[in-house]
């Protein structure tokens, strides 16, 4: 039965008038009533507020519970506000007396792979050092020595410089001789040179071609069929002019070796530098 706050002040008037208890002068029924109201509001706040707290964590529960059960459907993972929520219930769901806490679940060791040491390539026994490669030496050159030998200076007993006199003089009178301007062309036959040779000469210079008609060679080893490899090993000099290679031997002569077109050279022939008779 519910009584009101005047049944209870009556009810403790009578009560404190009472001689028998002797307390009617020091206990006041209005402030025992006051304090009793003031205790049961502070009861309901308490109810309210707990009642709200178990509120709070339900529902921060039952988010968790959705969250998990929508990630292992496939569904996005939560935002930081759901995440947020979920904490804050989880800070204010304590364990009631006599519950203990759920252990927490040990970190699951991963396996540490053990890498195999790299595999060895080297043999057993002392490492052997390479084998040293030798350079690849150039071609040698052929050597030609077929024919009469013809040398910077001259062919024979004849010199280049020499004059008209002096030639004829060492090889006898020159035949077919032909003067064209300022060039006599004649040619030496006898002792004096191994085979029949012609030459051009000038009043000036004397002789500055020397041309033998037989197979000559050089002190080189260049003949009639070296190559032009042969040619420029043996005179790197050399210069290229037509169908020949023009290769200065010393400070006034040089050798003028015609090749044919497969670059074999088929004749040479002896010449002053910077002569202007024709190569008769």
């Amino acid at each position: 039965m519910n009584m009101s706050d005047e049944d209870v002040r009556q009810q403790l008037r009578e009560l404190f008038s009472d001689e028998r208890l002797g307390a009617g002068s020091t206990l006041n029924p209005e402030a025992i009533v006051a304090g009793a109201r003031r205790r049961r509001r502070r009861r309901q706040l308490m109810q309210t507020t707990t009642g709200m707290a178990a509120a709070v964590v339900m529902l921060g529960g039952g988010l968790t519970v959705f969250t998990i059960h929508d990630k292992d459907n496939g569904a996005a993972f939560p935002g930081g506000d759901q995440l947020t929520m979920g904490a804050a219930s989880s800070s204010l769901a304590q364990p009631g007396p006599g519950s203990s806490a759920p252990a927490a679940s040990a970190p699951v060791e991963q396996p540490n792979p053990t890498t195999a040491p790299p595999h060895s390539t080297a043999s057993d026994g002392p490492v052997k050092p390479p084998k040293s490669t030798a350079a690849t030496k150039p071609p040698t050159q052929r050597k030609v020595t077929s024919g009469s030998l013809l040398t910077s200076a001259g062919f024979g007993k004849l010199r280049l410089g020499m004059s008209e006199s002096e030639a004829e003089a060492t090889a006898g009178p020159l035949r077919a001789k032909e003067v064209r301007g300022t060039c006599t062309y004649g040619y030496a036959e006898g002792a004096a040179v191994p085979v029949s040779t012609s030459v051009s000469l000038t009043e000036g210079d004397g002789i500055t071609v020397i041309n033998p008609a037989g197979t000559v060679h050089t002190p080189e080893g260049i003949g009639v069929g070296s190559t032009e490899a042969d040619i420029l090993a043996a005179y790197p000099g050399s210069t290229k002019d037509g169908s020949a290679y023009v290769a200065p031997v010393s400070a006034v002569s040089a050798y003028r070796i015609s090749v044919s077109d497969d670059g074999s050279a088929v004749g040479i022939l002896l010449t002053s530098i910077n002569q202007n008779c024709q190569f008769s």
